[in-house]
């Protein structure tokens, strides 16, 4: 009776059942890490132009050392899209939505790539990748300046009210000082 039939995959250096190795389990929770930071920008009370391009300055820079599998690739693109219309809804009037669309189209390209085996990745133009990665940062720049602005704007805000607080405090002690004279 052959071997293969008493243990299935022995000539692959790996007993069924093995433990991941460490780098699958890094490589999963890499995934996880992109798939959460996406349905994080999709809660009401996070502020989705100061996570969200977190996620995509990762999602962009990120390099896997494995294929992404087609399950949780498709799971990584609904969380995408989930937060694509996350932003759509919450992001400025003035924002334009359509480019919104492109560039989180652009980061599932980026995701689709990395379920791509090496014949799949040759039959696709080589600029694709680039472009799709470029279209990610163009987005996590955008909703990073609208971040800083915001902030900006909180400051100046609260100098303003720190201002007037100043004026109405003066103003209540020398009411005070005509008073006792």
């Amino acid at each position: 009776m052959p071997t293969e039939f008493l243990m299935p995959f022995a000539d692959d250096g790996h007993a069924e059942g093995d433990p991941p190795s460490r780098a699958e389990i890094d490589f999963d929770g890499e995934i996880d890490r992109f798939i959460f930071g996406f349905w994080k920008a999709t809660l009401p009370h996070v502020d989705i132009t100061f996570e969200l391009p977190l996620t995509l300055g990762a999602l962009r820079k990120f390099k896997p050392v494995f294929q992404l599998d087609a399950k949780r690739r498709d799971k990584l693109i609904r969380a995408i899209a989930g937060a694509a219309v996350a932003v759509v809804q919450r992001l400025p009037h003035a924002y334009d939505p359509h480019t919104v669309v492109i560039c989180m189209s652009a980061a599932t390209i980026v995701v689709r790539h990395w379920a791509e085996d090496e014949q799949g990745r040759a039959a696709r133009p080589p600029h694709r990748i680039e472009d799709a990665r470029m279209y990610v940062r163009l987005l996590e720049r955008d909703l990073h300046n609208i971040c800083d602005y915001a902030w900006l704007q909180q400051r100046k805000a609260q100098r303003r009210h720190d201002i007037v607080r100043s004026m109405v405090g003066l103003s209540d002690s020398v009411g005070a000082v005509k008073v006792a004279a």
